[in-house]
């Protein structure tokens, strides 16, 4: 490529980011999305004779067309904030009312006003007379779920107030789902609500998407359970619910009613849920029966408790276990009392993370040195009286 095209292909690149920059910056909720903004496909004419041949028409067009991708960007990032629902009084998922009081409740419609509506997920299920609602106060609690239709949904909502660009199109209630708290947190559950909704920007054909909603025991974002746990009892099902609805919005209309398919992903998703939460119980169970039976290997974790220093135990702040570092990233996971619980790998990244979170701390030579004599006391008192001396070397 001749060098006059090289240059003069970089000077329109960088003029092409400039204007989007420009044009972001002037924009209210361009905010939204000029970090995670990564291309934009434009495609427009360039004429090189006739009556279009003006500097300034194209220009116009330009802009236009870049307008458009950054509104409809701008419209979908307001509409979607995990974990938050959409305020039709506000017109986005940002503001004070989208957010749920606490990991009880659920969203159970809209004001006349469009602020979203909250509510206990077990009182919720009192009111709708669910003949198992008297589980949820089990322990461990039930897990019941509930599907409702956007109509249902939205039924308050005053015509005025409904915001063009965003439609509620049906939901599932899903909870308890049992969590590991600390005993100051209270009672580890916690409820969900899944939505489909179909957002519309400008003339284009409405995007159907799965929007989870719900707050951690402590508050937090609902993003902080993914530090908190290997892996959250959701995920399988939502990322089965996600293809289906990409499904149904680049499907045909032979392939059957849109509402009635996705009435269809909320029951399949809810089944997947019970499922998936029935083979965790299992594997939950197993598990501790191999702890009992003392069946668990752990002779890595053992040789590790002999290299560690003070430096390597930590406590757990959420589940009150302690964990030891050992080397090349195994992590070890022990109860007061002395028992494996878990081992697994981690990178330094990742428990740096921790320790910044607060999700792990120091342990205090008090909790280290209990958790040498329980296993001193076991079955590997030999290995462990001289892993406890070569420690405190270390240390």
């Amino acid at each position: 490529m001749p060098d006059t095209v090289r240059v003069l292909g970089e000077v329109a690149w960088d003029v092409l980011q400039r204007m989007v920059r420009e044009m972001l910056a002037r924009k209210a909720g361009g905010h939204l999305v000029e970090a995670h903004l990564d291309e934009l496909d434009l495609r427009l004419p360039l004429f090189f004779r006739g009556a279009h041949v003006d500097p300034g028409a194209f220009s116009e067009e330009l802009v236009s067309r870049i307008e458009k991708v950054l509104d409809d960007a701008i419209q979908r990032a307001a509409a979607f904030r995990p974990g938050h629902a959409f305020c039709h009084r506000c017109g986005r998922a940002s503001c004070d009312h989208s957010r749920p009081p606490s990991c009880r409740h659920v969203f159970v419609g809209y004001a006349p006003t469009g602020t979203p509506l909250w509510q206990d997920f077990a009182q919720h299920c009192l009111e709708r007379k669910h003949p198992e609602v008297d589980r949820l106060y089990g322990d461990p609690p039930a897990f019941l779920t509930l599907v409702q239709t956007g109509e249902e949904l939205g039924e308050r909502l005053l015509e005025a107030f409904q915001a063009p660009s965003y439609e509620l199109k049906g939901q599932l209630l899903a909870g308890f789902f049992p969590l590991k708290t600390k005993e100051v947190e209270g009672r580890g559950v916690l409820a969900l609500t899944l939505q489909v909704v179909a957002t519309r920007a400008s003339s284009s054909r409405p995007r159907l998407a799965l929007n989870i909603l719900g707050v951690a025991p402590r508050g937090e974002e609902l993003g902080a359970l993914w530090e908190r746990y290997h892996e959250v009892p959701w995920r399988r099902a939502v990322r089965w619910a996600q293809s289906a609805l990409s499904s149904i919005h680049h499907g045909r209309p032979a392939d059957g009613p849109v509402d009635q398919r996705l009435e269809g992903v909320l029951r399949g998703t809810a089944r997947r849920l019970e499922r998936d939460l029935r083979s965790r119980g299992r594997r939950t169970r197993h598990a501790e029966q191999r702890h009992r039976s003392g069946h668990r290997p752990t002779r890595k974790a053992l040789d590790d408790i002999q290299e560690a220093g003070s430096e390597d135990f930590l406590v757990d702040e959420r589940t009150g276990t302690v964990v030891v570092l050992g080397d090349r990233g195994r992590t070890h996971f022990f109860t007061p009392q002395g028992r494996l619980v878990s081992s697994v790998r981690y990178s330094r990244d990742a428990i740096e993370k921790k320790r910044k979170l607060g999700l792990w701390r120091a342990a205090s030579p008090a909790e280290s040195e209990g958790l040498r004599q329980e296993l001193q006391a076991g079955n590997e008192s030999s290995a462990i009286l001289q892993g406890s001396s070569d420690s405190r070397r270390h240390s």
